[in-house]
């Protein structure tokens, strides 16, 4: 007799539900998929801390992960709150364990990859998030404009204008080696 394989949501969709523009853009982003775990954040980063405690604590294992909230060079907003590269490193320290494998963390907030204060806040949630086995942590130096869940096709996304360059990604290896591109290298 054979065992049906339970298998568990491999994306973790993390937005800030206090915002009426990310809210109306969660109303149909992944709605049907059974491989997205949701979470809306209303209340604040330590809820969203309590949430991954629970993930933790559950053994849940994601391998792409989407924050759609409100951002600034260098920071994401839930509400009124600033998630930055010192929030990360002092209170999301130690889950690691939720991304096992090559894992893919993108930022959709508007310019929160913009300067330096960007490139410090995707190195902090590759150093905290991506200890296991590297992957990667992108997002944008522009400002965006979310589209509603319910408008066909591309309902739920936000739209970012002015080409390749104002997108910026960040390469993990495994052991938390990092990959800059030529361009940011001093010299390179």
């Amino acid at each position: 007799m054979e065992e049906d394989v339970v298998t568990s949501p491999t994306k973790l969709y993390i937005y800030d539900k206090s915002s009426d523009i990310d809210r109306s853009q969660a109303a149909g982003r992944f709605s049907g998929d059974g491989n997205v775990f949701t979470i809306g954040v209303d209340k604040g980063i330590q809820q969203l801390l309590d949430a991954f405690k629970q993930l933790a604590k559950s053994r849940a294992k994601f391998d792409r992960v989407l924050f759609q909230t409100h951002g600034s060079p260098g920071t994401i907003w839930f509400g009124s709150e600033a998630l930055n590269k010192s929030i990360l490193r002092d209170k999301f320290v130690g889950f690691g364990s939720l991304f096992p494998h090559p894992t893919r963390i993108y930022f959709d907030g508007c310019n929160v990859a913009s300067g330096g204060p960007g490139t410090d806040f995707l190195l902090s949630a590759g150093y905290v998030f991506l200890t296991s086995r590297g992957g990667d942590t992108f997002g944008w130096t522009t400002i965006g404009h979310g589209l509603w869940g319910h408008i066909p096709l591309i309902g739920g996304h936000t739209l970012h204008f002015g080409g390749s360059n104002t997108f910026k990604r960040l390469r993990f290896w495994a052991g938390g080696e990092v990959d800059f591109p030529d361009s940011w290298i001093p010299g390179g």
